[in-house]
């Protein structure tokens, strides 16, 4: 078979041979003709850039829906989506498996990569957004074998290699902004790229502050966005200025790559500091491995001393993101749930469901013996009016809005702007579509943006509808969870991103007697919403 390359013009006529690869190579695809220079990415006008990215619309709330995955594939029989049908279930009760954190493995298997040695990371989670991550660091030169309930990885240490290739984060922002940080301490050219969703998501931020650290970066297709040439030489250090209510992973990213600098690096924020836990996570894994730094009370300030990443050996905690679903269905039926891969002492913002819960006046305890959680929910009925600031656990502000479709009073969620910069614009998304399914939902605003909601919940609703995940897998788990207690079976779009941070979600919901099914488009009964 031959070689292939999906190719698109560039309105500026300059030729960036991305990549090419063989059929074989699939998704993970290198490279085989690289920029060595800028001399290499020059074209007569006219030119194209090549691409191994298939384009595709973004989703929306009509019924522009590409129901893609994050490595492009649609997901049709001929021009047909295939929808999921899920019927409504009478109780939810039994024992779960919580996922291991997507976070805190990300971060685990870049401590590793970094460190000079072999580091250990147990009880790892094994989804496609990790296998970027480790696809990324073995492009970067680390070695990474998979075990039975482990990852070994033989880290690079502080020299790092002249790699000369394509990384490619599909649609991962941590993996596209912490490789394109590490790229510039690179002594060769490094391109990062990824799927469509990807290069709509800003970026612009990080690349002007990797600039002020002397790093030499040019985005290749639209300014500011994905991919990116970065042309390595070395991070000389300094001071950089960052947003802080855009995206905490710009800190984490340069976090992570100021020890590898010439000279300290400080980093200044400006504004209110959004999804601080994250960060937290971040500056522990690196004090952790040794990394030599200091941050201010405010979390605004940052000083990183050129450091050497140490090995370790790690255990991952349970994703309360992922949770979060599990202890939504649980909170929405009478009965009793046991959660197990539960350790209870987190860094995770979005620890912050299990308060909520118990605020709506669900049970929740915790058995370190057999590393659980116990819910108990004897009524299976949630009223009051209740409000949630969800600024440090933004991941979890789908969840809240199909919580509160059934809350029987208010819940209003505010703090939640961040998301408008996620896969899709969460709020927005979770607005629209528990709308069609006859929820009372107001999006809230403040200073002019998106920043959360107001749900008047109700007893149940009709159900049979179709519901689109806006290409967010988010999305599809968190309005999965809302049409389990509706009168008649959903249809939605996107169930099959779930394997981006929780591969076994059906697994899961099976265990509790949810009943799926995959179905064509054109089988939705008449009067459905595309």
């Amino acid at each position: 078979m031959g070689r292939w390359t999906y190719c698109r013009p560039h309105p500026t006529g300059r030729r960036i041979p991305i990549a090419s690869s063989t059929p074989a190579e699939g998704r993970h695809a290198r490279q085989e003709s690289f920029p060595n220079s800028r001399t290499d990415i020059e074209a007569p006008s006219g030119g194209t850039t090549c691409s191994p990215l298939r384009e595709y619309r973004r989703p929306g709330p009509q019924s522009d829906i590409a129901c893609t995955t994050s490595g492009g594939e649609r997901c049709e029989t001929g021009d047909m989506r295939m929808l999921l049908k899920v019927d409504p279930i009478d109780s939810f009760s039994g024992t779960f498996r919580v996922p291991s954190s997507k976070p805190e493995t990300q971060r685990a298997i870049l401590v590793g990569t970094l460190a000079e040695g072999t580091s250990r990371v147990y009880n790892d989670l094994r989804c496609d957004e990790t296998e970027t991550m480790k696809a990324a660091c073995r492009a970067l030169g680390a070695e990474i074998t998979e075990h039975e309930g482990f990852l070994e990885i033989k880290g690079i240490g502080g020299t790092l290699p002249d790699i000369r290739r394509v990384v490619q984060s599909r649609g991962s922002g941590l993996v596209f902004r912490i490789v394109t940080a590490l790229a510039s301490a690179l002594p060769s050219p490094t391109v990062v790229t990824g799927d469509a969703t990807l290069r709509k998501r800003v970026m612009a931020p990080l690349l002007d502050a990797l600039r002020e650290l002397g790093a030499d970066i040019e985005s290749i297709a639209d300014e500011g966005k994905a991919p990116i040439v970065n042309w390595g030489g070395g991070l000389k250090g300094g001071t950089c200025r960052l947003p802080g209510d855009i995206s905490s992973q710009f800190i984490t990213a340069i976090l992570f790559a100021a020890p590898l600098a010439e000279g300290p690096v400080e980093i200044e924020v400006t504004g209110e500091v959004y999804s601080q836990s994250y960060i937290r996570q971040t500056l522990a894994s690196l004090t952790d491995a040794g990394i030599k730094l200091a941050v201010s009370e405010d979390m605004r300030h940052y000083h990183v001393e050129p450091s050497h990443y140490q090995t370790q050996d790690v255990t991952i905690h349970e994703d309360y993101t992922s949770a979060s679903y599990l202890l939504a269905a649980a909170a929405l039926f009478p009965g009793r749930t046991v959660l197990t891969n539960v350790y209870g002492d987190s860094l995770q913002g979005e620890f912050a469901i299990v308060p909520i819960l118990e605020k709506l006046g669900v049970s929740v305890t915790f058995d370190e013996d057999t590393l659980s959680m116990i819910v108990d929910n004897p009524e299976g009925s949630l009223c009051g009016d209740f409000e949630v600031d969800v600024m440090d656990c933004p991941n979890i502000v789908p969840t809240l809005a199909a919580l509160g479709a059934y809350v029987q009073g208010s819940l209003k969620v505010t703090g939640g702007r961040l998301t408008r910069f996620h896969k899709a614009s969460r709020i927005e998304a979770m607005a629209a579509e528990l709308t069609r399914a006859g929820v009372d939902i107001e999006v809230l605003y403040a200073d002019g943006v998106c920043d959360g909601f107001l749900v008047r919940g109700a007893q149940t609703y009709p159900g049979g509808v179709t519901l689109s995940s806006w290409g967010d897998h988010r999305i599809f788990m968190s309005l999965f969870v809302a049409g389990l207690r509706m009168q008649s079976a959903n249809r939605f779009s996107g169930f099959e991103d779930v394997k981006l941070s929780f591969p076994s979600f059906m697994e899961e919901f099976t265990k509790a007697g949810a009943r799926t099914t995959a179905v064509e488009e054109e089988d939705a009964p008449a009067g459905a919403v595309a």
